[in-house]
């Protein structure tokens, strides 16, 4: 006969419940901040067969609304601003976000204004076709 020293045995098991319940709230607020995550103002960009939309967290997003005003993450610049600011962080990487109806020579001055800036490396922005 065995006899037990009074004490009940416990079980390492698993309770599943809990982890779904947080996994399912963790994913209902990636889906809901992900939508917020988009760097820069709205513009109205060309279309492109293309186009990629890998814009880091660490990239600089210049956008150009179709006045011509610069913009990074919402804040208008004027032209000496956005050079100081891009001097300032040369090592990054620029993405430049032109609404398609400005014109070419916009577009190209601020390609200008990174490359004298240090910037290395400048993108440009377009919308994929459907």
């Amino acid at each position: 006969m065995k006899r037990y020293s009074g004490r009940s045995r416990q079980f390492a098991d698993i309770n599943i419940t809990p982890l779904v319940d947080v996994v399912l709230v963790l994913l209902i607020i990636f889906m809901v901040t992900t939508p917020m995550l988009v760097k820069g103002i709205k513009v109205n960009l060309p279309k492109t067969s293309s186009a990629s939309g890998n814009v880091g967290k660490k990239d600089i997003v210049i956008s150009i609304d179709s006045n011509g005003n610069y913009y990074i993450d919402k804040v208008p610049l004027d032209e000496k601003s956005l050079t100081d600011f891009l001097k300032s962080h040369s090592s990054k990487e620029v993405i430049i976000k032109s609404d398609k109806n400005v014109a070419y020579g916009v577009v190209v001055k601020v390609i200008d204004i990174a490359k004298s800036s240090g910037i290395n490396r400048v993108g440009l922005a377009t919308e994929p076709k459907r």
